[in-house]
């Protein structure tokens, strides 16, 4: 009996998250928003990134050896972007879709708060916010990793932190490379050769 009621349980959970999914394609597809979200992720993933890498370098360049303290100083900026991101995002996508809709609104002299438009403009401007806020704390999280290592050598955290930054352009790359139809690794090469440069400046700026 009891597994019935589990089965039965399972089934509901399974059928609500299914219906959940249909309805955010559905809110997608309505709104063209996959287009702009993905831009939103992938530029907010590329600064989060690089300034996870800036930060790392500027930490090794000044000589900081407190593992805590480079990793408070990635998670800060990484907070910061989400914050700012999300903020930013949902003022703005909030503001075009309720353009957009009154526009639609006058078009066909009908209130379309409650319909499928609304909702999905509603829904969009959240969940845009919520990609491009999360993109650049994730992109950060790599190269957090290595300061949590404590077998390794500090110089050796920050010299790993580096390539983990540099893969996940890498990675970014490769994503963007898929979307436009260029060469994956060309794709990745560029975002790292831009990890790169920043790295070179850096040191430039230092030795100055």
């Amino acid at each position: 009996m009891e597994d019935s009621e589990d089965g039965q349980r399972g089934n509901g959970l399974t059928r609500a998250i299914k219906d959940r999914l249909d309805s955010v394609s559905t809110y997608l597809r309505v709104t063209g928003a996959q287009k702009i979200i993905r831009r939103y992720f992938a530029m907010n993933a590329f600064d989060g990134a690089m300034t996870s890498l800036g930060v790392v370098i500027g930490s090794w360049l000044s000589g900081i050896a407190t593992p805590a303290s480079v990793i408070s100083v990635i998670l800060t900026s990484g907070v910061a972007m989400m914050v700012s991101g999300f903020s930013g995002t949902y003022m703005t996508e909030s503001a075009e879709r309720n353009h957009s809709l009154n526009e639609l609104e006058d078009a066909m002299l009908v209130d379309l708060d409650d319909t499928i438009y609304g909702k999905a403009g509603r829904f969009v401007s959240v969940f845009a916010a919520f990609v491009d806020g999360s993109a650049p704390f994730l992109a950060s999280i790599p190269a957090v990793i290595p300061f949590l290592l404590s077998s390794l050598a500090i110089q050796t955290m920050f010299i790993v932190s580096s390539v983990a930054s540099l893969l996940t352009l890498f990675a970014l790359g490769i994503y963007l490379g898929t979307i436009s139809g260029e060469n994956i690794f060309y794709s990745g090469a560029k975002m790292v050769v831009s990890g790169i440069a920043v790295a070179i400046i850096a040191l430039l700026l230092n030795a100055h």
